[in-house]
């Protein structure tokens, strides 16, 4: 069996189809599914469902793209040293990562790379849910909280302090907050569909308090319910890191100082390694540094 009927099987998955992975390669469409066909005969093996409008993996076919990727990308970031290494450091990155941190704090590290490398090109999608990762072809994740099993290379990069804040205009107007359980009585900021809509556990060294909490407002972005909170309509339970500038300036306070709302845990995920990749290895790298930076510092 050729390599190469292997790698343009594999392209066609990672691009999404055989007329993406024909123009990404500027190959002719039927050039890339004869090899898929002439591989599905030589393995006996249906590796595709194909219909007028899309394509997709059989179970076998899946078992097969997940195995045979990382050998494929490893092969051919070997062929780019040929050339020399200013040609290693290129191609498309995909990446995906929770709204927030992703504008926050990837952004930035992602427009400094396009400066310093003009041969890579990034492809972001900022999504609070989960995503198939070597179904969709992404080279890398962040993710916030605990982690399933998975074949994936997991790397743990920090924890997010959750801080409750509120404005000085909202505390003014309110009935004092001594204790977690007052904030019961507040109108608090919640994301929607989770368990913190309803309930927050706030930590201090070793105690844990589980508060009932109502909200006037729901967002799925934690800025927008910063912003919110900045107007004086509440409480919002958000990342240190994203409030504070808002906390300096005198545009929010922190509400029961010595009490902070968990520390959920962030990681980078990848199908490969990035050690077999120059070019994976130094942006993660980058990325990972950011978010630490942003996570430690106070």
């Amino acid at each position: 069996m050729e390599i190469e009927l292997t790698r343009l099987f594999t392209k066609v998955i990672q691009y999404g189809g055989f007329s993406k992975a024909a123009e990404a390669l500027k190959i002719p469409k039927s050039t890339i599914s004869k090899a898929v066909s002439r591989l599905e005969k030589e393995t006996g093996t249906r590796l595709l469902i194909r219909t007028t409008r899309n394509q997709s993996l059989t179970a076998a076919g899946r078992v097969f793209y997940e195995t045979c990727l990382g050998p494929i990308q490893i092969l051919e970031e070997a062929q780019k040293s040929l050339f020399g290494k200013d040609n290693i450091i290129s191609g498309k990155i995909k990446l995906t990562a929770p709204e927030d941190i992703g504008t926050q704090i990837i952004a930035p590290v992602i427009g400094k790379l396009c400066l310093k490398y003009p041969k890579l090109e990034f492809e972001l999608k900022y999504t609070n849910e989960m995503v198939d990762l070597v179904k969709e072809g992404f080279d890398f994740a962040i993710r916030v909280g605990r982690l399933d099993q998975s074949g994936l290379k997991q790397r743990k990069i920090g924890e997010i302090e959750m801080q409750p804040v509120a404005s000085p205009l909202y505390l003014k107007s309110r009935a004092k907050i001594l204790t977690p359980k007052d904030l019961e009585q507040h109108e608090c900021l919640t994301l929607p569909s989770s368990t913190m809509s309803k309930e927050w556990l706030l930590k201090k060294e070793r105690q844990s308090v589980r508060v009932q909490v109502k909200s006037q407002v729901q967002c799925n972005q934690i800025s927008s319910l910063l912003k919110i909170a900045v107007a004086g309509a509440g409480i919002a339970l958000v990342p240190q890191f994203l409030c504070r500038d808002e906390i300096s300036e005198g545009q929010l306070v922190r509400v029961l100082p010595e009490w902070s709302g968990g520390k959920p845990v962030v990681s980078i995920l990848s199908p490969l390694s990035t050690i077999s990749s120059l070019r994976l290895n130094v942006v993660s790298a980058e990325i990972i540094s950011a978010l630490r930076e942003a996570l430690e510092s106070v």
